[in-house]
């Protein structure tokens, strides 16, 4: 007999949310188990158990979610999308969450891209700025930052905020959903502060790129200052890519040798392990071991950034059926989202003597879990 969960694993969406034909054309585009495990090998041996080098034993905050949208808000949600997949840093005393806030919209008609499937966009993003004392309680401060003037057209997604020298790095992916494969207009885009308020929109960090570059994880300590390896600052990309740069706004990127499983980039940490300095932890989010969206790791090195060392088995953080908000469901027990079994972040940061991860809980919500192990 089936476990009650294994209902929730596979395709990832509810029988309620598409048409039968819709559900035809994302079978072809969404996880199969049988066919994708994110890249593992399967079965896992039984007897697996998490390496030392791991971060490990996150515990959710039992308040949890911490944020949500604001209904009379420009980051007041839409079926699918909310307030999530921010970075939250420490300033002036006080923990700042740049956070990606979505609405409908409904500008954008159907169109074909690149041979694909006809798609609608239905919603769009900014950025928005919330402080908080405790970097558990916040509070809406700024926001919208970048949708304005020209640039009003784009949806500005996903996050990651690092400091050097004073300034903030704030990358982030821009989408203009009239040419979202097109790197000339599409993928990540800068921009730099020296308070977290007044921003100098820098532009695409990579505009004569032939292929899309998207979800910049620059490597960062664990109270977000950026980290140079061998001279260089680095940032790992989605789809087999590294970037490196002498002063972080320049940036040059290349091919990753060899692939690692455990899907998409979450966050890249550095200089956390007296025991061992050389370690870069890759946080990953995607397809993992039966898991819509969960949390992975990957372990690389500051001696060669661009190589995987060794990778985990299993997720450290993923979506639990006992939280409706992870799995498609509101906190009010409604259908919020298209996302179930969907736990992903962008957010992390050193909270007391913890690392905290600000993690979106279907896409819908922020949430927030603590590691184990004390920094």
């Amino acid at each position: 007999m089936k476990k009650k969960t294994d209902e929730f694993f596979g395709d990832g969406f509810f029988e309620w949310q598409y048409s039968k034909e819709r559900k035809e054309v994302w079978a072809t585009r969404c996880y199969n188990p049988d066919l994708y495990w994110g890249g593992f090998k399967k079965p896992i041996p039984a007897d697996y158990e998490l390496p030392s080098w791991a971060i490990k034993g996150f515990t959710k905050y039992e308040g949890n979610p911490i944020f949500m949208p604001d209904p009379n808000g420009w980051d007041c949600g839409f079926h699918s999308g909310g307030v999530h997949n921010g970075s939250v840093v420490f300033h002036n005393g006080k923990y700042w969450y740049l956070y990606r806030g979505e609405r409908p919209y409904h500008k954008i008609e159907a169109k074909e891209i690149s041979g694909d499937i006809a798609l609608k966009i239905d919603y769009i993003c900014d950025i928005g700025v919330a402080v908080s004392d405790d970097g558990i309680t916040f509070s809406r401060y700024k926001g919208p930052l970048f949708r304005e003037g020209e640039d009003e057209k784009y949806s500005f997604e996903d996050v990651c905020c690092v400091r050097y020298d004073g300034t903030y790095y704030l990358f982030c992916n821009r989408w203009d959903w009239s040419n979202p494969v097109d790197p000339k207009h599409s993928g990540i885009f800068l921009a730099t502060s020296k308070d977290l308020l007044c921003w100098q929109k820098r532009g695409l960090v990579f505009p004569n790129a032939t292929r899309m570059h998207r979800n910049a994880c620059v490597l960062q300590t664990p109270t977000n200052d950026a980290v140079r390896c061998n001279g260089k600052f680095v940032m790992y990309i989605n789809d087999g890519l590294i970037a490196y740069s002498d002063d972080m706004i320049n940036w040059k990127s290349e091919e990753i040798p060899i692939r690692w499983s455990g899907g998409e980039g979450c966050f890249a940490l550095a200089d956390f392990s007296k025991e061992n300095p050389d370690d870069i932890i890759l946080f990953t989010g995607g397809h993992h071991t039966g898991h819509f969206y969960a949390i992975g790791e990957v372990l690389l090195s500051k001696t060669k950034p661009e190589l995987p060392r060794d990778v985990l088995y299993r997720p450290v953080l993923c979506a639990e059926e006992a939280y409706p908000w992870e799995y498609g469901y509101s906190t009010e027990g409604k259908p919020i989202s298209d996302w179930r079994d969907t736990v992903f972040f962008t957010g992390m940061t050193k909270l007391g003597d913890r690392l905290a991860v600000y993690y979106g809980g279907s896409e819908y919500y922020t949430c927030l879990a603590f590691s184990d192990k004390i920094f």
